[in-house]
């Protein structure tokens, strides 16, 4: 897979880490809306359950747990999708693994945190320690995440293939730190169309999905020209 990095295909693949990210919190919700009978509060990363499901809900983990589960499935569909001999395949493959931000997920447990951990920390904080929690964890999730990205690793014909992907690791995390958690949060914690409405979601997080669904579907040519000579 020869890589071909151009702005147009830069402003596709932020498009589609926007939307990854949104659907990663709307499992989440959604789960925890069927389990516990109403929305619990969120923002653009951080979603909670509603008061009292956890004492009331034994499964309200899986709410928890459906959020990686869906961002790892889209992994290694797109690691599938690399073995394809369809060469658009191998470029949606290739993007798909990296917008879900699979340093992001590996990096998180690794400090401790994450929807994984909780998950974690859930069925095994009586007969483990903390760091042996963060140990299993880490293990793990190295387990499930370095699968698709040895495999983009191995399919990208350049002598610079190392590089290509360490940056496609780290610029979409630190993209969504800055961009998403810090600039879009802090609007809504000052109460910029911040008020509850369809899926107990504030109106500037459907707003601004709706706005990054639309400009992918106008630009999703574009995640093509990755793999084009």
């Amino acid at each position: 897979m020869l890589l071909r990095i151009t702005p147009r295909y830069v402003i596709a693949f932020f498009l589609l880490l926007i939307v990854m990210m949104e659907l990663h919190e709307i499992v989440h919700i959604t789960l925890g809306r069927m389990l516990c009978g109403c929305w619990g509060p969120r923002d653009f990363n951080v979603w909670s359950l509603c008061e009292g499901c956890k004492e009331t809900q034994p499964l309200w983990w899986t709410a928890t747990l459906i959020g990686p589960v869906f961002s790892f499935l889209m992994m290694w569909i797109g690691m599938f999708w690399l073995s394809s001999p369809n060469l658009k395949k191998n470029a949606i493959g290739f993007s798909l693994i990296f917008a879900n931000i699979p340093f992001g997920r590996i990096t998180t447990v690794m400090m401790g945190g994450g929807d994984e951990m909780v998950v974690i920390k859930n069925f095994l904080k009586e007969d483990f320690t903390r760091p042996q929690m963060i140990t299993f964890g880490s293990i793990l999730i190295l387990a499930i995440a370095l699968p698709p990205i040895v495999q983009a690793f191995r399919v990208t014909k350049s002598k610079r293939a190392w590089l290509y992907i360490l940056a496609f690791m780290t610029i979409p995390l630190m993209f969504l730190l800055v961009y998403t958690l810090i600039a879009l949060n802090t609007l809504l914690s000052r109460g910029i169309l911040s008020y509850e409405w369809i899926m107990g979601t504030p109106l500037l997080i459907t707003l601004h999905t709706l706005i990054a669904m639309i400009l992918l579907v106008v630009f999703r040519k574009n995640l093509l020209l990755l793999n084009q000579e």
